[in-house]
């Protein structure tokens, strides 16, 4: 036996057996698993084998198919026996912890496993027939279980005998439909069984939505909860910023989603979409002292000059804490960001007394005006960074040579146009760009090139 201590219950283990253990079992049982775990050894060696053609691969795959699924049809109506006996509490708070333990399964597995044994026990006995003798899959049967018995007006259709849609009639559809369709079918049920759940649902869900942004260590945390309309409009609208992965972009699938929420926020304030609350555009504000974008001029400088300049960063003092580049709500920048943010941010120049008394408001400059933005965009159609097609409505231009150089006067040929992710990405790694012909060049901060040519360069003037 292998010992696993309960979390839940300091003190308290929870028996794992590695093998069947049948000596308290009555013989009626332990044969048919004695019997049961010999099989499956016996089936684990034709993995092995290289005998076997893709046909009759395939037709094992199929009888091991039905074997787990009505084996686990057979575990859940354990776990009913299991809870009714009511030993599992001493060991954990909660049956599905229990479950999850003692079987060796995920929480979530455990949860749907105690689901469908409450189901089966008490609301779904056509199904249980059916699944036990393999004539539907446990799949087919854990879809039942989630969304059919779960309001008493659903409980009462499933077992009316006279109803042309109870039970019975799920379990045959359940033979003739695959899972997925199953599930629509079982969904489009519900709401016509009892419509009127769904609506205290949907209300029920209007008073739980929340949306939590709250700034902790290092970034923000993000919580919430969406009725099922906000939350397919949120999904689709980060799909559609969501480009196929460039060259390299090795990010997980919910960290390209958290950047599409990022460039989802800058669309929304890079065309000023205001809502009745604001009366300005809305923007993200970064203030920063004279003395602070001179520091950023020379190091760019000392970037390109591929050199380092020595007492660049002034000494930390009161005084260089107080003006630590800083969102308008105190929150510092990091150096990496700011250089990224002043590379296609608008400029406003605040002149402040001694007293901080505003003298004067310069006027508000973009690095790229519109004309200019509009021209690179018609040349580069999309995200020039190796392997990247993002669409110019998630991108931004990057100076190639840094805007501090020409103080505003930036020309078309000194911006290249780079998605959101791709651009932090040139700042954060130090990436150099150049033209060379017809084409853009990138070289990482060791002087090799990144990525390599693209076919698409050749018709870029």
């Amino acid at each position: 036996m292998t010992v696993v201590a309960d979390e839940d219950s300091p003190g308290n283990t929870l028996q794992r057996p590695r093998a069947v253990d049948v000596a308290l079992l009555p013989a009626g049982v332990a044969g048919p698993l004695v019997d049961l775990v010999a099989a499956m050894d016996r089936v684990g060696s034709l993995a092995a084998g290289t005998d076997l053609d893709g046909r009759q691969a395939e037709a094992v795959a199929a009888v091991l198919a039905d074997v787990t699924s009505r084996a686990a049809v057979a575990q859940a109506r354990m776990l009913s026996v299991i809870e009714a006996d009511g030993l599992w509490s001493l060991r954990a708070r909660s049956l599905a912890r229990y479950a999850a333990r003692q079987l060796g399964t995920g929480i979530r597995t455990a949860q749907e496993q105690v689901r469908l044994a409450r189901a089966l026990r008490d609301d779904l006995p056509a199904t249980r027939v059916a699944a036990a003798a393999g004539e539907v899959t446990v799949e087919h049967a854990r879809v039942l279980a989630a969304l059919a018995p779960t309001t008493e007006q659903r409980r009462a259709v499933l077992a009316q005998a006279d109803n042309p849609c109870n039970e019975e009639w799920l379990v045959r559809q359940a033979q003739l439909l695959p899972v997925d369709d199953f599930r629509v079918l079982v969904r489009r049920w519900a709401a016509e069984a009892d419509a009127d759940a769904d609506d205290r649902g949907y209300v029920e869900a209007c008073d739980r939505e929340f949306l939590e942004v709250s700034p902790t260590w290092g970034g923000y945390h993000v919580d919430g909860f969406l009725t099922v309309d906000h939350g397919q409009a949120l999904r689709e609208a980060l799909e559609s910023l969501t480009p196929v992965p460039a060259a390299g972009d090795d990010r997980t699938a919910d960290q390209r989603r958290a950047a599409a929420l990022g460039s989802m926020a800058r669309l929304v304030l890079d065309n000023a979409a205001t809502g009745t609350g604001r009366t300005v555009r809305p923007r993200i504000g970064v203030l920063v002292s004279h003395e602070t974008m001179q520091n950023l001029v020379d190091r760019a400088q000392a970037a390109q000059d591929r050199r380092t300049l020595p007492g660049l960063a002034p000494g930390l003092s009161p005084r260089t804490v107080a003006q630590t580049p800083q969102f308008e709500d105190g929150t510092p920048v990091p150096r990496i960001l700011l250089d990224r943010l002043a590379c296609d941010g608008e400029l406003n120049r605040y002149v402040f007394g001694p007293r901080s008394e505003i003298l004067d408001v310069g006027r508000a400059e973009r690095t790229f005006t519109r004309a200019r933005r509009s021209a690179i965009i018609a040349r580069d159609r999309h995200c020039r960074y190796p392997g990247c097609t993002a669409p110019p409505l998630i991108s931004e231009c990057h100076h190639v040579e840094h805007w501090s150089r020409d103080h505003g006067s930036t020309s078309v040929d000194d911006g290249i146009l780079l998605c959101f992710h791709h651009h932090d990405h040139v700042h954060a790694r130090g990436i150099e760009i150049q033209r060379r012909g017809s084409r853009w060049v990138f070289t990482d901060a060791a002087g090799r090139e990144v990525g390599g040519h693209r076919p698409d360069d050749d018709g870029v003037a």
